[in-house]
């Protein structure tokens, strides 16, 4: 069985992604399917995000003790057969992993389970660390605070993201000695459409340019058959707690798109599945 484990921190985009996919899997009009035999028992996992989406409205975030998990039964239209889980649990618990070095049990059965990770890195939403070249001049009294109060230390975003995948391969009990083939490793830069890029903008370069120290780590430790690196964009627009009447008028599933890794939009978002199995 396929077992693709979705990574992604507190307001990464991975919530909307489950809802919009389970919506397009069960429409039956693109390429992977859900028969209708096949539904799982309990879809609150994804009928909470849908519901929310019908009503023009963004989904609430996963509540932070949450952790399920549905099997999937799809299959592709050439009759070939894709199961997977997809988890579901609170973003924090992402970051309590790098900033606690500790893996609970639940967790440890995830990713002892994993076949295929997918790590949503949402850039629009990055802080951008002040070092010598960008820091620039400040005021007196600016310079005077700063050398009055320690600042809380945080580690860079590429340096929390290689820290966490670093954590999960050590669980997993993989080496880096040899280039990793498996499990396959997908990352996804969520939300695309708020990071303004024209249509020649291809995923794994905009990584580059943002996150080097991760792009670097990836490349040089997993086999390049192993890895993908997609652009995402679940919703195609902002969602707030307000109505949104052109969403709840051309409905959920109008919306949505992938950036595939030659910078290709596709609005079948059940296409992704392929490549987190690695299927490209």
């Amino acid at each position: 069985m396929n077992n693709v484990l979705i990574i992604g921190g507190s307001n990464s985009g991975k919530t909307h992604f489950g809802g919009q996919l389970y919506g397009r899997l069960t429409s039956r009009q693109f390429e992977y399917k859900i028969a209708p035999d096949n539904r799982p028992d309990d879809l609150t996992i994804f009928t909470d995000v849908l519901n929310k989406l019908v009503e023009g409205k963004r989904a609430g975030h996963t509540e932070s003790s949450a952790n399920r998990s549905i099997e999937l039964k799809t299959e592709d239209n050439n009759g070939n057969n894709v199961v997977f889980s997809f988890p579901d649990y609170a973003g924090e618990q992402v970051k309590m992993i790098v900033d606690n070095r500790r893996i609970n049990s639940i967790w440890k059965d995830y990713i002892d389970n994993s076949s295929s990770w997918v790590l949503f890195v949402r850039l629009d939403d990055m802080k951008i660390r002040e070092d010598i070249i960008n820091r620039g001049s400040h005021d007196p009294e600016e310079i005077k605070k700063r050398n009055t109060e320690i600042p809380t230390m945080e580690i860079s975003q590429s340096a929390y993201f290689v820290e966490l995948l670093q954590t999960f391969l050590y669980m997993k009990g993989i080496s880096t000695l040899n280039k990793v083939t498996s499990p396959n490793l997908t990352i996804v830069l969520s939300c695309w459409d708020m990071l303004k890029q024209d249509e020649t903008s291809i995923p794994s370069d905009l990584l580059e340019e943002r996150l080097p120290m991760l792009y670097n780590f990836i490349q040089n430790n997993w086999n390049k058959n192993s890895i993908s690196i997609l652009g995402l964009s679940s919703t195609e627009k902002s969602l707030t707690d307000e109505a949104d009447n052109d969403f709840i008028d051309r409905t959920p599933i109008d919306f949505g798109y992938i950036v595939n890794e030659n910078g290709k939009k596709e609005k079948d978002l059940t296409l992704s599945i392929g490549t987190f199995i690695g299927r490209k």
